[in-house]
């Protein structure tokens, strides 16, 4: 009776652990309900990504730095980006539009008509971050100040661990934008930039090993996913 009783208490503790995790994750993955003022500049701080080795690549050759200045446009809800990239001491720009709407980011074409998916504004506990997720399987986080605490970065963590992503990978601080040189200019020697990257790539390998193991675990998963899901469409004709 002494066993039955305590093999209870384990199952009743687990079932809650269970059920607090998942409240946790529906949360954490709810759009938000009301996005902050996009306007301003913002930091790049982490990207997590449904394959381990897009954020890794990111981090192993990159170890970019990225700060982006949103303003608003003369049209309702259109925005446009300003982003400034770091890597391996050089620089670069770009500028994109976007349409802000019902808490989702479109890409729009020349005539500020929104095309391909949305991108989706999730929760976040950070006061001055903001959370996007695409439909390619990328997130990022983004906040005001340059870094942010262990316990923000630590949500962002769990954030990805709920949709089944990799852990995240944090992007470089550095946003010294004037000292470097210019990706831009065809003067510029880029001869150093392939050994920066090599060094890099020595430096993190056992980011790149984690990935590569867990890529390779992952394999009878999504072949039993794929054949189930074939099979499924067979059987339906």
């Amino acid at each position: 009776m002494k066993t039955l009783c305590v093999a209870a208490v384990v199952v009743l503790s687990l079932s809650s652990v269970c059920q607090a995790a998942s409240l946790a994750c529906e949360k954490l993955l709810k759009p938000v309900d009301k996005a902050p003022d996009l306007r301003g500049s913002w930091y790049f701080i982490a990207i997590s990504s449904k394959s381990c080795w897009v954020s890794t690549l990111m981090s192993s050759l990159l170890w970019s730095s990225i700060q982006v200045n949103i303003t608003s446009k003369d049209t309702a809800n259109m925005y446009t980006a300003e982003f400034k990239y770091k890597f391996h001491g050089y620089c670069d720009t770009d500028s994109e539009d976007y349409l802000y709407e019902n808490n989702t980011l479109f890409d729009v074409d020349i005539n500020n008509t929104p095309k391909g998916q949305a991108d989706v504004l999730l929760q976040s506990g950070c006061p001055d971050c903001f959370v996007v997720k695409d439909d390619e399987g990328i997130s990022f986080l983004f906040s005001r100040r340059q870094n942010v605490t262990d316990a923000e970065l630590k949500e962002f963590e769990s954030q990805a661990d709920c949709l089944g992503w990799s852990k995240p990978q944090v992007f470089s601080s550095d946003h010294d934008y004037k000292n470097c040189l210019s990706a831009e200019d065809e003067d510029v020697d880029t001869s150093r930039l392939p050994s920066l990257i090599f060094e890099r790539i020595k430096n993190t390998y056992t980011v790149q090993l984690k990935c590569l193991t867990e890529t390779f675990y992952s394999f009878p998963d999504d072949a039993l996913k794929w054949t189930q899901q074939n099979l499924s469409n067979f059987f339906l004709f």
